[in-house]
């Protein structure tokens, strides 16, 4: 009975915290709502910059998409339920697989998103938002957007720059390459790359956007393994409160 307290304790805790991140988000979104000026500009000088590096122009992935409907139902899908349930996937297979990595990957996934979030404050456009440029909004023609129509949905739309749903992506990626075995990595970095294709092919992101969070997740890694280190354990493994025995 005890166990099962515990780890309803666990999963409620980690749910409101998965939850309150993407609170978070929304309203970070509707802050920037408030100050549009420079945002599509911004998100122009985005896909200039990466056609002067000679990238892969967005336009050009999203066309092999639109003729296929099944296709893009596929692309919508996994944009729209690839996000948030694998990141809870990835919290409840490590707390019961690798109980000692746990800790760390909280505080990485929060570090994370709260850098995410800072450097969204300033707004950037994403591709579907600029049809002059040959963009479509995938989700919103076959009627499957999360986001809803421009300035009638959610107001997180501007959030483009960087891509949470490619940094959460790579930090599943991390994670299951530093504590899985066999097809457990391989499966991780298959995510990361299929996340990337689809925020392009659906036109939510741009490919910096993911490069940046990809650089982000990598600061945020490399700054928390030099926390200080009490006893034979790091601070954020004693700072967690419901720490229970792998072997419970």
């Amino acid at each position: 009975m005890l166990r099962r307290r515990r780890l309803a304790s666990v999963a409620l805790r980690e749910g409101v915290l998965v939850v309150g991140l993407y609170g978070a988000w929304c309203l970070i979104g509707s802050v920037t709502h408030a100050h549009l000026a420079g945002a599509e500009q911004r998100g122009r000088d985005l896909f200039a910059l990466e056609h002067h590096l000679h990238l892969p122009s967005e336009v050009s992935v999203q066309q092999l998409v639109l003729p296929h409907p099944a296709l893009a139902h596929l692309v919508n899908g996994y944009y729209l339920y690839g996000h948030l349930n694998t990141i809870g996937l990835l919290l409840a297979w490590t707390w019961w697989r690798h109980r000692d990595a746990y800790p760390v990957l909280r505080l990485q996934l929060v570090a994370l998103t709260v850098v995410c979030m800072a450097v969204q404050l300033l707004a950037v456009a994403p591709p579907r938002l600029l049809p002059d440029l040959g963009f479509v909004d995938l989700a919103q023609t076959y009627g499957e957007s999360v986001y809803g129509g421009y300035g009638t949905g959610l107001e997180a739309q501007l959030l483009a720059m960087p891509s949470l749903h490619v940094g959460w992506a790579a930090l599943v990626a991390w994670t299951l390459w530093r504590c899985g075995s066999g097809p457990w990595r391989h499966l991780g970095v298959a995510h990361l790359v299929l996340m990337t294709l689809v925020v392009v092919a659906s036109a939510n992101h741009w490919w910096a956007d993911g490069v940046v969070a990809v650089l982000l997740l990598a600061v945020v890694v490399a700054t928390l393994d030099r926390l200080p280190r009490r006893g034979s354990g790091s601070l954020v493994q004693a700072s967690d409160p419901a720490r229970v025995p792998a072997s419970a």
